[in-house]
């Protein structure tokens, strides 16, 4: 039966439901007393006066509208045993001394949230060193909380046990706009003069990852039991990602040596040469949009000259394309590494096939990744001499504004 059927007599108003949700915010609103003399109101309106038919329709407690119609009627009204005693004082308003110095030991252990964006003090100051330090002054035993009193205290008054986050500037070196704007007008389109479709790659290394019974913080239905510590992990690998922007393709190579700019372009060459022949003879040029990491970056004197070998190896030009500092969210690669973690957290990753098979099992963008283990070794810190370079750079022609940023790369 609806609201307006039950209370459709003539004597009293008819009432729609959006009202009636007003009138009962409006009554949660009030005190005590005003609270009961408004539901007595109501209850007079829309309700003949009747404090069963007001529980009914509004939810109020029918002993509270009864009283308040007895109040209105009389015009006395009643005083709660809290209006009377006032109820239990707080315990800061009934120590005040001992509140002070507890106000005085938060601000000395308080810092001010960096960022304004809230009136807090994170105070790095426990309850139970509170307790502690208020005691060594001297203030009796009854006079002092326990622990988790004191806590609450604290946090009620606007100190809150928290860690500081630091507020960091977003980072942006003067070439950021100009090198997203060059990213956006060369995405697909070949600096060089040969007509054709450009292959667009995004490549780019992960973070190690370590073997063993360790815990990833995922969640799982199986063994929730891992080690806390990777402590003197002895098998490790680097992943290193390649994924082609057009048909989101995505190749994933595992390495147990060290990341190093060999082993980048060596991963490399073995994607370009697991692509049908039909697809490489299609490509006309090769972009690849990487990361200014410290071993694929544009001054990085390897791994030019691996590149320069890689453009003589395919017989096609490469463009290569960075993303500026602290940007590297950008890299389409990025976005790959995320699924991926998801994916496998909360598996123990306990031996490399294991790590294997679930990057096997992920997708992306529907599809599943062409996933390889790589046994090569390679070296770190292998750099060119000056003259050796001079050679290279002969072969790099390097954007004028953005020399670091945009660099194309012929074959022989």
């Amino acid at each position: 039966m609806t609201t307006a059927a039950y209370f459709g007599q003539a004597e009293r108003q008819s009432i729609d439901e959006s009202h009636l949700s007003d009138l009962k915010q409006a009554a949660s609103k009030m005190g005590l007393a005003d609270r009961r003399a408004f539901q007595a109101e109501m209850a007079l309106k829309y309700c003949g006066g009747n404090p069963r038919q007001a529980e009914t329709l509004f939810g109020w407690s029918r002993y509270s509208v009864e009283l308040g119609l007895h109040e209105k009627r009389t015009g006395i009204t009643c005083l709660g045993a809290h209006s009377v005693y006032g109820g239990n004082k707080l315990w800061e308003e009934r120590h005040p001394a001992v509140a002070e110095a507890l106000w005085g030991l938060a601000a000395t252990h308080s810092q001010q949230d960096p960022t304004f964006r809230t009136t807090l003090s994170y105070t790095r100051l426990t309850a139970a060193e509170a307790l502690k330090q208020l005691r060594a002054q001297g203030f009796a035993e009854d006079t002092l909380p326990c622990p988790s009193t004191l806590a609450e205290v604290l946090n009620r008054n606007g100190y809150r046990l928290r860690p500081v986050i630091k507020s960091k500037p977003k980072k942006k070196i003067p070439q950021t706009d100009a090198i997203f704007e060059n990213l956006h007008a060369k995405d697909g389109h070949s600096s060089s003069d040969d007509n054709g479709k450009v292959k667009r790659l995004s490549i780019d290394c992960k973070a190690t990852v370590n073997i063993g019974d360790y815990s990833r913080g995922g969640k799982t239905r199986g063994d929730r039991h891992a080690e806390d510590h990777d402590l003197g992990c002895k098998e490790k690998y680097t992943p290193f990602g390649v994924v082609d922007e057009d048909n989101a393709k995505l190749h994933i190579l595992f390495g147990s040596s060290a990341k190093t700019s060999d082993f980048i372009v060596d991963c490399l060459g073995t994607v370009w040469d697991s692509l049908p022949q039909a697809e490489r003879d299609a490509c006309s040029c090769l972009q690849l949009k990487v990361d200014n990491g410290p071993e694929s970056s544009g001054r990085r004197t390897q791994f030019l000259k691996r590149m320069v070998d890689f453009a003589d190896y395919i017989g096609k030009p490469i463009q290569l394309l960075y993303y500026p500092p602290y940007h590297s969210k950008y890299n389409p690669i990025e976005r790959c590494w995320g699924v991926l973690e998801k994916h496998w957290n909360g598996a123990k990753l306990v031996d490399a096939q294991t790590m294997l098979e679930w990057a096997k099992s992920m997708t992306w963008k529907g599809l599943h990744p062409v996933v390889t283990l790589s046994k090569a070794v390679y070296e770190k810190g292998v750099t060119l001499t000056k003259q050796a370079m001079a050679d290279i750079e002969a072969r790099l022609l390097r954007n004028p504004l953005l020399p670091n940023w945009d660099i194309l790369i012929r074959p022989a």
